[in-house]
């Protein structure tokens, strides 16, 4: 009986070991970047046209997920997105605005001969004034940075866990199809989790890989 009794311990104590390495566990806390540099600049260029202008350095949104026990909080990581953000646009934006208006000079004779900031200081007008309704550069920035401080975006619920995928339960998703599905799947490889982000629900085309990473322990 004994012997019987110990055979049954051992194989429950197998099974129990069986099943916690089948489940992995996600629970940790990742992180994640998506470069949106190009379309920060393809909605800037909009309205103010395309110019021979290069673009330098890079927007990098971030954000950050945490999982724990069944339960998901996904939110933007707002500081690290907003200094990034100001400091792509104080690199580019005035040097962008000072491109629009020598195209403009160029391809109107009146002006043919004269600088950009001969026009401006012949106007009266800084070249913010001229094409914005802010005076200054650094009103723009605090403008934006304003913005940003009043923007939060932080979803939470429950996940569920079916082999190498993870999903956010209650997190707007579409398909290829563009039909909404229920939560946001994530899939586990190489040590973090790694899915599709449309930026753009309207649009299928815009959809972006984003890798979220484990912290490391």
């Amino acid at each position: 009986m004994m012997k019987k009794l110990g055979a049954i311990a051992l194989t429950a104590t197998m099974m129990l070991s069986l099943i916690g390495c089948s489940k992995k566990n996600f629970d940790g806390n990742y992180t994640a970047e998506l470069d949106l540099t190009d379309s920060v600049v393809e909605s800037i260029e909009a309205g103010f046209g395309e110019t021979d202008y290069e673009w330098t350095g890079t927007y990098i949104e971030s954000y950050k997920l945490e999982l724990s026990e069944g339960k998901y909080n996904y939110s933007t990581d707002i500081e690290a997105s907003k200094e990034s953000y100001l400091a792509f646009l104080r690199e580019n934006v005035e040097a962008y605005l000072y491109s629009v208006a020598e195209a403009e000079l160029a391809a109107d004779p009146d002006f043919a001969g004269m600088t950009v900031d001969e026009v401006l200081e012949a106007s009266g007008y800084s070249i913010w004034e001229c094409y914005t309704d802010y005076k200054t550069e650094d009103e723009y920035i605090d403008e934006v940075a304003n913005t940003f401080d009043s923007y939060t975006e932080e979803e939470s619920g429950d996940y569920e866990i079916d082999g190498d995928t993870i999903t956010l339960l209650g997190v707007d998703a579409v398909d290829t199809e563009g039909e909404e599905i229920a939560g946001w799947p994530l899939t586990y490889e190489d040590g973090n989790l790694k899915g599709i982000q449309y930026m753009d629900e309207d649009n299928l085309e815009e959809e972006t890989e984003i890798t979220f990473v484990r912290d490391a322990e």
